[in-house]
């Protein structure tokens, strides 16, 4: 045989070839696996004599009876152009899969069916934008139909898969390949939310952030606590986003908003001596800013995120925009939300990044995700979604079937 699979692969190998592999996630590599702790995970690849060519991060969830889920998130790390290579490891890796009792091995590739811009799919605006996702969708669809992989259908709830079909990205590059600065990239927004990100929160009082320092991780749930009140949803907790924090040391990033009243104060009384028609409303500023100091002080956190800087050295790369949270008592008006997406989509540009994926969105494009993301002109991504290669059938839709009967039993008691 002229390939060999292997098991239990060396952490810094496997690493070496999936980060310097073109395009690759994040949750490829073996510090992802770290993150995942309430599952099991293996790192597996085929050898060609002794030079690595492909791999798979596998999480393994313990179901029942002794049974087992194989998932590999953002699907393998192999050529899929390679039917040879691809059959080869796609047999031996159903074989593992038997030998350790698992019922099926899901993966959810990131291939695209389709990538066009919002304005678009809303406005039926023809906008010449750069389309990196797409290629060879076909050609990879059809290998993984040819090895038996079932397609797991075409839902558009974002909650509908273990990752959501249809996400956001903002390019940072322009349809001819060439890099936008950070002021082309600002004049891509509409007007009602460009005009709104820049000097004038600058002007205001309005500071932005990052921290690499896993300690941070506290302002970041703060904010979090205020969006999981608002929405009436459970997020991560504290000890989640420091254990993130500190397996991937060089690519989370956290980012914070915050406002110096102070200096807000200062500009609205100057704006009011000089815009006598705009009295009425900085007197009402004030009022809300000198409450909002007495509340949290100074300088209040309004928003922080945290973002993934990709892992890949090569191919295109995307940083993901995982968590956001605001909180809405600390000077709405000012737009904070915005200039805070912009913040970190200029330390992207710094870092010479192809892409930022703003995260998934109901493909319906009408929630409340989609409406905020739209005012930064991004591109709509349809992903192929996830796939099956069914294991043992029986078992396979007996789970299925106990999942869908766990889904009804918590939509009755809501």
């Amino acid at each position: 045989m002229k390939y060999e699979f292997k098991t239990g692969i060396n952490e810094k190998e496997f690493d070496d070839f999936v980060v310097n592999f073109p395009s690759t996630s994040f949750m490829q590599t073996t510090a992802w696996s770290k993150v995942k702790t309430a599952w099991e995970h293996d790192f597996v690849g085929m050898y060609d004599k002794d030079k690595l060519v492909c791999t798979a991060m596998i999480l393994k969830r313990n179901l029942f009876l002794g049974k087992k889920l194989f998932y590999i998130p953002r699907g393998f790390v192999i050529d899929y152009k390679n039917e040879e290579l691809l059959s080869c490891f796609i047999k031996n890796l159903k074989k593992y899969a038997k030998e350790s009792n698992a019922i099926d091995i899901k993966i959810d590739p990131f291939i695209c069916f389709s990538e066009e811009n919002i304005q678009t799919i809303k406005k039926k605006k023809e906008v010449n934008v750069r389309k990196a996702f797409t290629k060879d969708t076909d050609l990879i669809v059809d290998a993984l139909s040819k090895q038996g992989f079932k397609h797991g259908g075409y839902k558009k709830e974002v909650n509908a898969y273990i990752q959501p079909r249809y996400t956001m990205a903002i390019s940072l590059k322009d349809a001819n390949e060439d890099s936008y600065d950070k002021e082309s990239l600002r004049r891509t927004f509409p007007k009602n939310t460009r005009n709104y990100i820049g000097n004038y929160q600058e002007q205001r009082g309005v500071e932005f952030s990052f921290s690499t320092n896993p300690n941070d991780v506290k302002d970041l749930v703060s904010v979090l606590h205020c969006t999981e009140k608002r929405q009436h949803i459970n997020l991560r907790s504290e000890k989640y986003f420091k254990k993130l924090m500190e397996c991937f040391p060089d690519n989370a990033v956290l980012f914070f908003a915050r406002v110096d009243i102070d200096k807000y104060i200062k500009f609205l009384k100057n704006d009011m001596k000089e815009n006598e028609n705009k009295k009425e409303f900085c007197q009402k500023q004030l009022k809300e800013a000198s409450d909002v100091k007495k509340e949290f002080g100074n300088k209040p956190l309004a928003g922080s995120t945290i973002v993934m800087m990709p892992t890949c050295k090569t191919g295109i790369k995307t940083a993901s925009f995982l968590y956001a949270g605001t909180n809405t008592k600390i000077l709405p008006s000012l737009k904070i939300t915005n200039g805070l997406m912009f913040y970190r989509l200029c330390y992207c540009l710094d870092h010479n990044l192809d892409y930022c994926d703003l995260g998934g969105v109901d493909g319906s494009l009408e929630d409340h995700l989609s409406t905020f993301k739209s005012k930064f002109n991004p591109n709509v991504l349809e992903l192929v979604g996830e796939y099956d290669l069914i294991i043992s059938k029986f078992w396979f839709n007996l789970f299925n079937l106990a999942m869908d009967l766990r889904k009804f039993i918590r939509k009755l008691k809501k």
